[in-house]
């Protein structure tokens, strides 16, 4: 039976409100030891804390806000999952449900598995050639900027492992490969373009080649 789109808000509302509100409460427990997180994520990279600096009295400030969301985000989407999910079943197919389940789950242990690997290991290597493109490295480095790029480095690469699943849970909606292939590849422009803080030209075509290579080779499956 269809229903106002104002009813269908408020049953959306209602579905989020406790992932809403469990996020919003880890960001406050994270903020206190959001400082122990920037001195992690420096010694990832080859930079030292002395080389870093902060350019306003409220960047730092932000860079903590900025971390404390990021692992809220991180440890409570499957609830977000579960709401948006609650949410839609209704409306799904039997056949549609096992395929958001096992594309959900199956999703989010590859973000997470590439998320850690991007960090640990390709974030030391992207960084190197990010120094190395800049023509002047001293001790003006932003350490707003120089997080928020290793984390975009890391969700890329969280990104980049589960794009797979997501290539095979569009195609069932979509199965014409040449359309397929268009929106996939406005989807990987949209998160390059808009994922890195100060974009740069060498990481962004690095990441824009592995994007390409998976989907291509996604798509032999298909």
């Amino acid at each position: 039976v269809s229903s106002p789109l104002s009813v269908h808000l408020e049953d959306l509302r209602q579905h989020l409100l406790l992932p809403f509100s469990i996020t919003m409460a880890f960001i406050a427990i994270a903020y206190p030891f959001s400082k122990e997180i920037v001195n992690y994520l420096i010694e990832i990279v080859p930079l030292e804390m002395d080389m870093m600096a902060v350019f306003s009295p409220t960047e730092f400030i932000r860079l903590r806000v900025y971390l404390s969301l990021i692992t809220a985000v991180l440890i409570s989407h499957p609830l977000w999952y579960r709401g948006l999910y609650n949410f839609s079943k209704r409306g799904l197919a039997k056949q549609e449900k096992k395929v958001l389940i096992v594309s959900s789950s199956l999703g989010t242990v590859l973000f997470l598995i590439g998320s850690i690997i991007g960090l640990l290991y390709f974030s030391p290597f992207l960084f190197k050639i990010l120094l190395e493109e800049s023509s002047a490295i001293n001790a003006s480095l932003s350490i707003y900027q120089s997080i928020k790029l290793l984390i975009s480095i890391s969700l890329f690469s969280g990104i980049l492992a589960s794009l797979p699943v997501l290539i095979l849970l569009i195609a069932d909606y979509i199965p014409n490969r040449k359309t397929l292939r268009k929106y996939i590849y406005i989807l990987i422009i949209i998160v390059i373009a808009l994922g890195t803080p100060e974009p740069s030209m060498i990481i962004n075509l690095l990441f824009l080649i592995f994007f390409v290579a998976i989907m291509e080779i996604t798509m032999l499956f298909l």
